[in-house]
């Protein structure tokens, strides 16, 4: 009987582990007390809705860790169909492009922003172990999607 109980026991302690590092990422809501986690440098992938087919690695460093943010986002090695999207000084002979921000900052609903003139950014912190940075973005008439990891 103990040990029917002592397996029992066992068993749920194993479903249970199992179930929490499955668990879906939680949402951080950025403070101007939070903020400073955001700092560094960060890797992911940027997808234009207009050419899915070739997401464009990308990188971005942020310089501070107060309101508001600088830093610079590169993308880097543009397929054509998405450089075409880019004014000619935004590119570099490598097929770069880097944007610098100096006006980084957080919204109502807890997510990073920024903005400038009709280009817009908008994503939302995902701490923890291994942050994330989700969210999409308006550049010169293109949108799409971006998701960055912490290096």
């Amino acid at each position: 009987m103990k040990r029917t109980i002592c397996l029992a026991g066992m068993g749920l302690l194993l479903v249970s582990m199992v179930m929490v590092s499955c668990a879906p990422m939680q949402k951080t809501v950025l403070t101007k007390s939070n903020v400073s986690a955001l700092k560094g440098n960060w890797e992911g992938w940027t997808t234009f809705s207009s050419v899915q087919s070739a997401p464009v690695l990308t990188t971005m460093q942020i310089m501070n860790d107060t309101v508001p943010l600088a830093g610079n986002i590169t993308l880097i090695n543009l397929p054509d169909p998405v450089a075409s999207i880019f004014p000619a000084d935004a590119k570099t002979a490598g097929g770069n492009v880097t944007i610098d921000f100096n006006n980084g900052g957080i919204t109502d609903q807890g997510t990073l922003k920024g903005q400038r003139g009709e280009n817009f950014l908008e994503m939302t912190y995902y701490g923890g172990e291994k942050p994330k940075l989700i969210g999409w973005f308006y550049y010169f008439f293109a949108k799409g999607t971006v998701e960055f990891k912490k290096k």
